[in-house]
């Protein structure tokens, strides 16, 4: 009798030990025990990078878990650059995951860069700029030949004495010091003489030789300019 009261009584205190073990489990599997915290979100900082022409900058992800937990990562991010001629991976995260990425400036211009950890991807565009100390615009002169017509070689903006700015240039016309909207220009990067600055007539204009292109760069005063001869 006394044996079957203690074999009982272990069998009690079995049942009351597993009991609790599946309250714990259940509990800590509720708090991600059996699951760890998964990636929800990334975040590239800064959001919206710059980098000068020829320079380098660096580029950090920042995390966010299913449990709300954040942090810069340190490792185990994927890195790539959609224009690479344009902002070029450096170092170690060209080829493999890393935290950060180091991105150079090739040519003026934009890229957008992918940061991807976990199945979880985010972009930012990245801007390479330079700072202009002079400006010029080549050829010196253009026509275009009839009304409503269109230059058949682009002017090309160069800064600092050799860096195609063309995309990034504003070119504005003038008539006896007069601006006009009769003849605009525009960068088409397949013209059919190669790409620059086409400029191209709406039909109002005046068949004359004394329009003047003035060609402009975000974040500097220095202009460039360049004769237009429009004719019948």
């Amino acid at each position: 009798m006394a044996t079957e009261r203690r074999f009982n009584g272990k069998r009690l205190a079995m049942i009351a030990a597993f009991a609790v073990l599946l309250v714990a489990a259940f509990g800590a599997g509720c708090k991600g025990f059996f699951t760890g915290p998964t990636l929800t979100s990334l975040t590239i900082n800064p959001a919206s990078p710059s980098v000068e022409l020829g320079n380098t900058t660096t580029l950090s992800a920042y995390a966010v878990n299913s449990n709300e937990q954040g942090s810069t990562l340190t490792s185990g991010v994927s890195w790539s650059s959609s224009d690479p001629t344009t902002a070029a991976l450096t170092g170690t995260c060209a080829t493999q995951t890393c935290g950060s990425a180091i991105v150079k400036g090739v040519q003026v211009g934009t890229a957008t860069i992918t940061a991807s950890s976990e199945n979880v991807t985010n972009t930012a565009t990245i801007t390479v700029y330079i700072n202009v100390s002079t400006l010029s615009i080549s050829p010196k002169s253009l026509s275009i030949k009839g009304l409503s017509g269109t230059t058949t070689q682009p002017f090309i903006v160069t800064a600092n004495g050799s860096t195609d700015v063309s995309s990034g240039a504003t070119l504005t016309v003038s008539l006896n010091g007069t601006a006009t909207t009769d003849v605009t220009c525009a960068y088409n990067a397949s013209g059919t003489g190669g790409a620059g600055q086409y400029c191209t007539g709406n039909g109002s204009e005046t068949a004359s030789n004394s329009y003047v292109v003035t060609a402009t760069y975000t974040g500097t005063t220095v202009t460039a300019t360049a004769g237009l001869d429009i004719s019948n």
